[in-house]
């Protein structure tokens, strides 16, 4: 009996013990520093730039052409085309652990495997395998968008040459829109006998459709659009629900912050209250009470995320949020918990 109450009474002592990561004193005590994830949104905005460039005979423009839409001065013109979502997990501050382990008899002893950034992938004694780590899965990164496709430069430019005026030059530009144009008329109404071929009729008609865009650029100047892709990321706040994160305006694209013009970009994350009705502490409590050989661990939350511009919903999806949901402890003695480390909750647990 005297034996056994002695084995009893070494197992309930102290083998490791949790506190807030602020009340720690690591230069003065033996422990390790442990995280819990938080979710990170990764928005990725897609825009569209268009760069107006100015035509070189741009004054000669209302004079032989009868539009008003031509390139007045150079600017650079934005278009939000669309907004792809994904989630990273990253430490969370608010849960951030300092664990410290007492001397055990018998040799055994407590093992915490965490990840290069702190993040807790498993605890107990001895090493978690390869196959008992909590599988994460991977966040599916939108593609990285494909430039604007550009019609290929040909070169047709023989009427720049020195010693003409940009009168003169105008005039040649527009006598040889007019001359392809007459050339595209008659490809399209079968005058040209190798317009029957379709291959052949493509061919042709692209390249006096370059030829014509090419000449045209001199008196209305050009456009050149490329599509880019501006990343914005977002912590959700538990007590803030609606954070405003960038501007956008056709004029200036996307600024972060709230410094910029144009329409205010906001996201709203609204709890779905899926753990509302777990018994958990306050975070009060977590940063202030200390825990005898326990771990703490996440139940995740469910959440709705809105991200809009001005009045337009850019997207709405629901998503899994870790520092919504509740933060609890588990006890660690004779046992080993494994933790998905994109959440932080507990997937595998085994006696021992």
């Amino acid at each position: 009996m005297i034996v056994a109450m002695t084995f009893v009474g070494g197992q309930l002592c102290a083998q490791i013990t949790t506190t807030f990561a602020k009340n720690a004193s690591p230069g003065q005590q033996n422990g390790l520093y442990y995280s819990l994830p938080q979710t990170m949104l990764k928005l990725d905005f897609i825009i569209d730039e268009v760069e107006l460039e100015k035509g070189p005979l741009n004054d000669f423009a209302p004079n032989y052409l009868a539009m008003e839409d031509y390139v007045d001065y150079e600017t650079t013109e934005y278009r939000l085309v669309d907004v792809k979502m994904s989630t990273v997990a990253t430490p969370d501050p608010n849960a951030l652990f300092f664990v410290t382990f007492a001397s055990m008899r018998g040799g055994s002893k407590t093992q915490f495997d965490v990840l290069p950034n702190g993040i807790i992938r498993s605890v107990g004694y001895g090493y978690a395998s390869d196959n008992e780590v909590g599988e994460t899965e991977s966040v599916e990164q939108p593609k990285p968008c494909c430039k604007a496709e550009q019609e290929p430069n040909y070169g047709f430019m023989p009427l720049l040459t020195a010693g003409k005026s940009n009168a003169q030059l105008a005039k040649e530009a527009a006598d040889k829109i007019e001359e392809i144009r007459k050339a595209k008329y008659y490809l399209i109404s079968g005058d040209v006998e190798m317009a029957g071929n379709p291959e052949t009729f493509n061919a042709m008609y692209k390249k006096l459709d370059a030829m014509e865009q090419e000449y045209m650029s001199l008196l209305v100047g050009k456009r050149v659009s490329k599509r880019v892709v501006k990343t914005v990321y977002v912590i959700p706040n538990k007590e803030v629900t609606s954070q405003t994160v960038a501007k956008f305006s056709e004029t200036e694209g996307l600024t972060l912050g709230t410094s910029g013009t144009g329409s205010m970009i906001t996201v709203q994350t609204l709890s779905l209250n899926t753990t509302a009705a777990i018994n958990a502490p306050s975070q009060s409590a977590v940063e202030l009470m200390t825990y005898e050989n326990k771990v703490f661990y996440r139940i995740p939350e469910m959440a709705n995320v809105k991200v809009t511009c001005g009045n337009r919903t850019l997207l709405e999806d629901r998503v899994t949020v870790n520092q919504l949901g509740a933060l609890l402890t588990a006890p660690i003695s004779n046992m080993k918990l494994v933790f998905d480390t994109a959440t932080g909750q507990i997937v595998n647990m085994k006696m021992q």
